[in-house]
């Protein structure tokens, strides 16, 4: 985006507020704000599919609102994410982020459901989510509902540890016009976001957003200035027309093209290719950039029943476009959910229904280079059936929640998913809950039919060969579901009318996680230097390929992955928020877990493809006002350290990531009624410090900087 452009809004929007002083910022979100004890009145959805309040679901819920988004400081959804307690949040760099609840973290974490309204961005390509194709305008987000632990029976597979639901405003509350801009350096470049909505006198109302940031690059662990930059520019509409109190439905869509300068390492067997053998291995650098496109359209229809019932229709289609080197993928997803809730008699709240998605690959594969894929078209279809009873035993006191999801998918098969949970709420101002689910993560594209040539070791001596490792896809080994039971327990308390705590706990049992099973290092694959006619030709060519003398002897060895070892996690999470004066909100959250392979078997993280996650986190974030129009805001965090590391690949991907600390402050100011200026100051205490290496994608480690930037927000209705 054009940065005199951003200047020119940035300097027009500070003439214009104070010419037309309509609906303020500060009388949107006034003082005092929404704290966690008022959340506990407030109606959540994702848990349990309808809306129900905090204190009244029997789930680990914390919710993040629009004005937590806004005295964050945070630019890009990922780093909203901090503010929840047990998620994991780390930067690969300036443009890649690495996001998980309890454990299994990595660029492509596959064992959390991200949502928004409702609308899944896991990708069934990689598992995960793309994180740098979906940066959504921050002010148009209503809230976010982080549900910790397993929701498969509200929301299928991949809900494994937890499901994040982004819930963006109604049209009706969006009116007017729009400019949020900032500038600065490193993460916080620049960004500009235009909106205007406007609302018809029949209560249906629109908004159109244009959208667009840009970031520079980082540093890589050697110190040198990293590839790394990043371009995004959207644009996102919604309409919503209420039909009365009965009848709802809504539409929104966007089209996007997301640029992101990265650098992968490619395996080489030649010295004068290598780049930093020291610090990488035997590796190469493959610098591009990554182009990621498409678009959405997504439609609701919600109508209340007689009797407090509801019914709810969505339908939304989404088209994608994304390369990597050596490769690209297309792919298109219909989706279609629908679900129905009614009482029946006095005790009992059902909620049943059903959805069924398709979404059809194209893998273009370059010749010759280091990804293969056994089915580059492919098509991924998912159906379902859900049921659930919410039993209330004793009116306001104690209720069951039970109930069932059955679904079937293209790589996992049928799998039941069931879910039993129970409430009690002695009092007002204290809850009690237990559940116990069973949650299953279905196998995704890459693992099923993509290989990849990852590792190459060169000879130590004219006598000892070279080896070239090839991580074979998982349908060698019939890659099916992973499956997880897991047992949760929770406390909410208000304590006193500014005081309150949550405090939840956890052990879930994995069987079946994706890890290497076997390798064939007994009796691997030789080249003709070595086995002459019996030579196997095609480990023959790939050390040729990837650069080794067709005169040295060479080897190639196998990994065959698939359904690794059993591993189990534990964990404690908690949430606090107190009040110590009117204008003045502490939150501290604090979350330990453990992990392990097995229930008798210490944990060995390089048994499993993902990475690491930080044994303990912690965050204290204090919110102040100095008067009605002056904020100050400091979030400080501590992220234990990683102990996985890549053993093949050079000191940078050797050596464990240390402990960090974080530190962000904010300082803004309503300058007029519809104008607020904001500085903000982010990573001040881990400057050059490593918060993840990469796992499943081979770029270079990235180190993020320190970031300043000067922001400025204006809204005029």
């Amino acid at each position: 985006m054009n940065k005199s452009l951003i200047c020119g809004t940035f300097m027009f929007s500070m003439l214009a507020a104070t010419a037309h002083a309509s609906t303020s910022i500060a009388e949107e979100e006034a003082w005092p704000e929404l704290s966690l004890g008022d959340l506990m009145k407030v109606g959540v959805e994702s848990a349990s599919r309808k809306s129900q309040s905090v204190s009244n679901t029997a789930a680990a819920v914390f919710v993040i609102s629009a004005s937590d988004i806004k005295r964050s400081g945070a630019l890009t959804i990922p780093e909203i994410l901090h503010l929840a307690p047990g998620v994991e949040v780390a930067r690969l760099g300036n443009n890649k982020f690495a996001v998980s609840i309890r454990g299994f973290n990595g660029r492509m974490a596959n064992k959390l459901l991200v949502l928004v309204d409702g609308r899944s961005i896991y990708s069934s390509l990689y598992g995960g989510v793309i994180w740098e194709a979906e940066n959504l305008p921050l002010e148009e987000i209503n809230r976010i509902e982080v549900i910790r632990g397993s929701a498969g029976l509200a929301w299928g597979s991949n809900a494994v540890n937890g499901v994040i639901n982004i819930i963006t405003k109604r049209a009706q509350d969006t009116t007017g016009w729009l400019v949020d801009t900032h500038a600065g350096t490193e993460t916080g470049k620049a960004g500009l976001a235009l909106r205007y909505g406007a609302k018809g006198e029949d209560g249906s109302a629109f908004r159109v957003t244009v959208n667009g940031q840009r970031r520079d690059g980082g540093k890589e662990a050697n110190g040198k200035e990293a590839q790394d930059e990043w371009n995004d520019n959207s644009l996102t509409f919604r309409y919503d027309k209420p039909e009365g109190l009965a009848t709802r439905w809504f539409f929104s869509g966007r089209v996007f093209d997301s640029h992101s300068d990265e650098t992968w390492l490619i395996p080489t067997f030649d010295p004068a290719e290598m780049y930093d053998a020291a610090q990488y291995g035997a590796t190469q650098i493959a610098p591009f950039v990554s182009t990621r496109k498409g678009g959405d359209l997504l439609g609701r229809f919600e109508r209340s029943t007689d009797g407090g019932g509801e019914v709810r229709v969505q339908t939304y289609v989404e088209h994608f476009h994304g390369d990597v080197p050596g490769s690209s993928d297309d792919h298109t997803t219909l989706d279609f959910d629908a679900q129905h809730r009614f009482p029946l008699g006095d005790a009992h709240d059902i909620v049943w229904g059903g959805n069924w998605r398709q979404t059809r690959h194209r893998e273009i594969m370059q010749p010759g280079g280091f990804l293969t894929t056994s089915s580059p078209d492919v098509s991924v279809s998912l159906s379902s059936l859900f049921v659930q009873d919410e039993w209330t035993l004793l009116p306001r006191t104690f209720s069951l929640q039970a109930g069932v999801r059955v679904e079937r998918q293209t790589y996992g098969g049928t799998s039941p998913q069931p879910s039993v949970r129970a409430l009690w709420t002695p009092s007002e101002t204290q809850s009690f809950w237990l559940a116990w689910s069973k949650t299953v993560r279905s196998p995704n594209v890459v693992q099923r039919t993509m290989g990849a040539y990852a590792v190459a070791i060169p000879s130590a001596s004219p006598s000892d060969p070279a080896i070239l490792i090839f991580a074979a896809p998982g349908e060698q080994t019939d890659f099916g579901n992973e499956k997880v039971r897991t047992l949760e327990a929770g406390h909410r308390a208000q304590w006193t009318p500014s005081f309150f705590s949550d405090l939840s706990a956890y052990i879930s049992h994995y069987d079946g996680t994706f890890g290497k099973v076997s390798d064939n290092s007994d009796s691997p694959a030789l080249n003709d230097m070595i086995a002459g006619p019996f030579a196997d030709p095609t480990c023959t060519a790939a050390l040729v390929n990837f650069g080794n003398n067709p005169t040295d002897r060479g080897i190639c060895i196998t990994h065959i992955y698939g359904n690794a070892s059993p591993v189990r996690t534990r964990g404690l999470e908690m949430s606090t928020e107190w009040n110590p004066l009117p204008v003045w909100r502490l939150q501290l959250n604090a979350s330990r877990m453990w992990v392990d392979a097995g229930a008798n078997a210490s944990y060995d993280a390089s048994s499993l493809l993902y990475g690491s996650s930080p044994k303990y986190q912690g965050s204290l974030r204090s919110s102040y006002n100095f008067s009605a129009d002056r904020q100050f805001d400091l979030w400080l965090r501590r992220i234990g350290s990683l102990a996985y590391a890549d053993q093949n690949r050079g000191t940078s991907l050797a050596a464990p990531v240390p402990a960090r600390t974080e530190l962000d402050l904010r300082f803004a100011e309503q300058v007029t009624p519809s104008l607020e200026l904001s500085l903000a100051l982010q990573n001040l205490l881990s400057k050059d410090e490593v918060q993840f290496h990469p796992d499943w994608m081979p770029s270079l480690t990235v180190v993020p900087q320190r970031t300043v930037y000067l922001k400025a927000l204006w809204h005029v209705r």
